[in-house]
């Protein structure tokens, strides 16, 4: 099963998504190996937004969950976190640490020919005359190659950390200017922000302090852009400029921001239903300002969504469906510092790079989901959900339980650690 895992790995550095989707294989050969397990803390959010989506479908929809546009589109939430509880079902002894960093020779190099090809047509400073002459990788849309490329960043930051080099400098390098050549502004914040948490200790107040700034600011920035005259509902934007990017900006702050506070507005606790937020509603029923049922919806699977997680996630799913997506993340940072202390502190362990990129690619992820829906799409987060599953399923992760148990790293084997990331 962990080739399964590998291969999908290998398949995330382009939009080979059906391809690279079949990390979640084992749960249809193994799903019964659920039953009788220990999990980490993290699962428990995970699996509980996994119900509220699909209940919040059934109610709303429930005709989605047999079409495969909605898996593509608004429901490839499924797609991209699976392969995470897949990994509980199988095990391995793989050496992570040598396996992620070939990857990321792989995953540089293999963008070379395309990038170099890029170069000789447009020039590394086109972007700032033509916008749109970006670079995109092997993907369809820039914003999915920027973010596939600030989380490769992110797994070379984790690589370099745990054993430096020129070699490696140089491919760090070569992705950071991938990536500034796909002109993806959030993209690029999101690495910017991963710097200052390296600096600041990666303390969880410096986490938790960014992730309320940027919801903060997006329901500022929504509530100061709507307009109380329109009906952000039931009627559609008409918006343009002669500059894409602003035009990208225009309509994102002037009505996508704005509507999906409308739609959280009106069902703040789970919102107006999975996947209801580019469909057309014609108007709802409000019960008590707490929930709300749409009335004459037309229902259409496509790629519109509110270029924001936070408000995303506000609007179809409520304060309920991101209270669970932020707890996941939470603790999923925390269980990987903790396991990357044991693997330094244990001696010989193999999964510290890949316990180090989970948790940078997780803030990374965070921030840049405050510019797009980058929480769920699959170019941005199987990279990272593939990684957790090879973590859960190392045999080497199990051993090092067995040894530190319930108790955690000792304070010898904690003071050691630190000496080793210095």
């Amino acid at each position: 099963m962990v080739y399964i895992t590998l291969i999908a790995l290998l398949l995330t550095v382009t939009n080979l998504v059906p391809l690279s989707a079949i990390g979640f294989l084992p749960i249809l050969l193994y799903g019964w190996r659920f039953f009788g397990r220990s999990y980490p803390s993290f699962v428990t959010p995970l699996v509980a937004f996994c119900v509220l989506v699909t209940l919040s479908t059934l109610l709303y929809d429930p005709a989605s969950l047999a079409d495969f546009e909605f898996y593509r589109r608004d429901g490839n939430f499924y797609i991209s976190y699976a392969p995470i509880l897949a990994g509980f079902l199988y095990t391995h002894d793989l050496d992570l640490n040598k396996l992620l960093r070939r990857f990321y020779v792989f995953a540089v190099c293999v963008n070379v020919p395309s990038y170099g090809y890029y170069l000789v047509h447009t020039g590394l400073l086109s972007i700032f005359k033509h916008p749109d002459l970006s670079y995109g990788s092997l993907f369809i849309a820039r914003n999915a190659a920027g973010g596939f490329l600030a989380m490769l960043l992110c797994l070379g930051i984790a690589n370099y950390m745990h054993r430096r080099g020129m070699f490696l400098i140089a491919l760090m390098g070569a992705n950071f200017i991938m990536l500034w050549s796909t002109y993806s502004r959030g993209s690029l914040l999101g690495v910017a922000m991963v710097v200052p948490y390296i600096i600041l200790g990666r303390k969880r107040a410096v986490l938790a302090t960014l992730i309320t700034g940027m919801i903060v600011a997006s329901l500022a920035i929504a509530q100061w852009n709507t307009l109380p005259h329109v009906n952000y509902m039931g009627e559609t934007f008409a918006i343009s400029d002669p500059d894409e990017k602003v035009a990208n900006l225009n309509i994102r702050y002037g009505w996508l921001w704005p509507r999906a506070l409308a739609y959280f507005e009106h069902s703040p606790i789970v919102g107006m239903g999975f996947g209801s937020f580019d469909d057309q509603i014609s108007t709802c029923i409000d019960y008590f300002h707490m929930f709300s049922e749409p009335l004459r919806v037309f229902i259409r699977h496509t790629d519109s969504h509110a270029h924001n997680s936070y408000l995303n996630f506000l609007a179809e799913l409520g304060v309920a469906g991101l209270f669970l997506m932020l707890s996941f993340y939470w603790r999923l940072t925390a269980w990987c510092q903790a396991k990357a202390s044991e693997s330094l502190a244990f001696g010989g362990a193999s999964d510290f790079v890949a316990l180090r990129f989970v948790e940078l690619s997780s803030v990374c992820l965070m921030v840049m989901a405050a510019t797009e829906h980058r929480l769920t799409s699959p170019s941005n987060v199987l990279p990272l959900a593939l990684v957790i599953s090879l973590v859960v399923s190392s045999r080497g992760l199990a051993t090092r339980f067995a040894h530190f148990g319930s108790r955690g790293v000792p304070a010898r084997h904690m003071h050691a650690s630190r000496a080793q990331t210095r």
